[in-house]
């Protein structure tokens, strides 16, 4: 899906650089969330984020998918 529709919600995220490889991700790459869960066989989970604005809940138009996974509580998947 694309990461960042300009007429919806956005998948922009950064998770840490050891989940990003384990998935065998270029860093060139871009992934939404479903992509990158298939690869690395398992749904994400808030520790796999870096602490940065972009991670923030309340940052952008985030998906509902991304919210749940950046805060399980927020929104079923």
């Amino acid at each position: 899906m694309p990461t960042a529709p300009l007429d919806g919600p956005d998948e922009w995220y950064t998770v840490l650089d050891g989940v990003w490889q384990c998935a065998g991700a270029a860093e060139d790459n871009i992934l939404c969330i479903g992509c990158l869960e298939v690869r690395l066989n398992r749904r994400l989970v808030p520790t796999d984020f870096i602490t940065a604005a972009l991670n923030d809940p309340h940052y952008g138009h985030h998906s509902q998918r991304l919210l749940s996974r950046l805060r399980p509580e927020a929104a079923e998947d």
